[in-house]
């Protein structure tokens, strides 16, 4: 159940956020082995001159400063090299399709525990035994 939220500054207008979400759910599912219908994506813009980088503002995504902010959300006990293949996947898409540095791609990777998770109707919990 990876959940992939994005934040950044407007975009040029050239850019499709509808086919990026897409592209992310569907990629990221492949690269870890996940059905696409169980990994959710949304998209959340910043207004200008409401994200800054030390002093700096800006009105729109820049090229190589003012990060999209990205956090991926996922059940505990995912493994190291499935939080990282997610990473990478998601940077890579949106450095191509964002036409900008890879370097220039903020990803925070967050686990939810069990017992925190309402989806479905109920409250979700571990299947690990502990």
């Amino acid at each position: 159940m990876p959940v992939i939220t994005i934040k950044s500054l407007q975009l040029d207008k050239t850019v499709n956020t509808s086919n990026i979400l897409s592209k992310l759910t569907v990629k990221t599912a492949q690269a870890i082995g996940y059905a696409p219908e169980h990994v959710w994506a949304a998209w959340e813009f910043l207004t200008a001159d409401n994200y800054a980088v030390g002093a700096k503002l800006s009105n729109h995504q820049t090229q190589t400063t003012h990060s999209p902010l990205v956090r991926i959300l996922s059940f505990e006990g995912t493994p190291q090299a499935t939080v990282e293949k997610m990473m990478q996947t998601v940077a890579e898409i949106l450095a191509e399709e964002l036409n900008i540095d890879i370097g220039n791609i903020f990803i925070e990777y967050s686990e939810a525990h069990s017992g925190q998770i309402f989806d479905g109707g109920q409250v979700i919990y571990s299947k690990r035994k502990s």
